[in-house]
């Protein structure tokens, strides 16, 4: 579904990304880990084509991303990013915005106009329909930009810390809406996350970035205190309670 091979990305003369390889299959979640400024977002953002690698290649489906025209890769692949102006717009014509690819004429589709409704509904916003983007909440505007990305159909759902701005019962609900739509939808999840317990919970593979490489990528198999101390640089345990895994940070380490 999507293989990234061997990229690499400078700003400048300092190199951001070196030798990333992964694959990534359809209808998973996987989580990209590790400290801030490790190259994370820099990652996600070759991926979306928003920044053009120095080297490597980016395959969709086993196509090139860069053989794909804008409008193409607009209906493949959909992009959050970390931070969001908030513009004098409704938040359903924020929504609707997403559909832009799809749109044959001027005037959206009964279907677009459907897709948005759907979102309203699926990320709990109907009652924020008709607000404008810069008067609510920056949690809720979150979940707006959020649920632009998934009207757009993509194959592939690009994420930079979607629930940074989000309480914790929101970002258990927006994880499990993620969770839901690369399983019954077959979508690619590709999200950048700080909360660790988190990450276990609802990601079906691991990538963890340090200094702009691959540490350590797999399922749940790799999350072991070595990794995470090494990657962190703080000492954790990883505990087990039934089939699930913590990481509790060692109270000295804190």
């Amino acid at each position: 579904m999507l293989k990234v091979d061997n990229l690499e990305f400078s700003f400048k003369d300092f190199q951001v990304l070196s030798g990333i390889s992964f694959e990534a299959g359809r209808g998973s979640i996987v989580s990209i880990l590790g400290n801030n400024g490790a190259g994370k977002s820099t990652l996600l953002r070759c991926i979306a084509r928003l920044l053009k690698p120095e080297s490597g290649a980016i395959f969709i489906d086993g196509r090139d991303a860069n053989s794909f025209s804008h409008i193409q890769l607009s209906k493949t692949v959909a992009y959050v990013p970390q931070r969001y102006t908030a513009n004098r717009i409704t938040v359903y014509e924020a929504i609707l915005l997403g559909r832009k690819p799809h749109f044959t004429g001027l005037v959206p589709s009964s279907e677009d106009l459907e897709k948005v409704e759907m979102a309203l509904e699926l990320f709990q916003l109907k009652h924020l329909a008709f607000r404008y983007l810069d008067e609510i909440s920056g949690g809720e505007l979150q979940k707006v930009v959020i649920a632009r990305a998934f009207v757009q159909d993509p194959k592939v759902l690009l994420l930079d810390e979607p629930i940074n701005n989000l309480d914790l019962k929101n970002q258990i609900e927006v994880l499990k809406i993620l969770k839901m739509l690369s399983k019954q939808k077959g979508i690619l999840v590709v999200v950048i996350l700080h909360d660790l317990n988190l990450a276990i919970r609802f990601s079906d593979w691991f990538v963890f970035v340090k200094d702009g490489r691959i540490f350590a990528s797999g399922s749940k198999e790799i999350i072991t205190a070595d990794v995470i101390s090494r990657v962190y640089g703080i000492d954790v345990k990883v505990e087990k309670h039934g089939n699930e895994i913590f990481v509790v940070p060692e109270v000295s380490a804190i």
